[in-house]
């Protein structure tokens, strides 16, 4: 299928697809008019990118490990296991930071100045988009 035919059945952007295509998650031939051509499995391979892009993966990342995605007998599956564990205590990490920073918000709008001056006694961490900044 061409480029156009794949981003209609994947969700992908053509522009998304060139990309994954040049860090090598995905490949392809050239027809004779020298348009790319995708195998049908291209659907689950970018499938499978968007997932691991959805877990906070970057691409390199998932350079790494896509191939032990379905197949746990890969040879990188113990560097995968690795990176799934360091991404699960990342998540663990802003969920704790999360929660802190919930809690102080509903003090502070409950009570106002009186938490504003327990928050300004401590260092917070907060979480903007998918930026840890400090709060001091």
């Amino acid at each position: 299928m061409r480029i156009g035919e794949l981003s209609e059945r994947s969700g992908a952007s053509p522009r998304s697809i060139r990309y994954y295509e040049s860090v090598g998650l995905l490949t392809s031939a050239r027809d004779g008019n020298g348009y790319r051509v995708f195998e049908a499995d291209a659907v689950e391979q970018i499938a499978k990118i968007k997932l691991l892009l959805q877990v906070g993966l970057d691409i390199a990342d998932i350079v790494a490990v896509l191939p032990c995605v379905g197949d746990p007998d890969a040879l990188r599956c113990a560097q995968a296991r690795r990176r799934f564990d360091e991404q699960i205590t990342r998540i663990d990490r802003q969920q704790r930071v999360l929660a802190r920073a919930r809690s102080l918000l509903f003090e502070l709008r409950s009570e106002g100045a009186a938490a504003a001056a327990v928050v300004s006694g401590e260092s917070v961490r907060a979480v903007s988009g998918n930026l840890t900044v400090g709060i001091h």
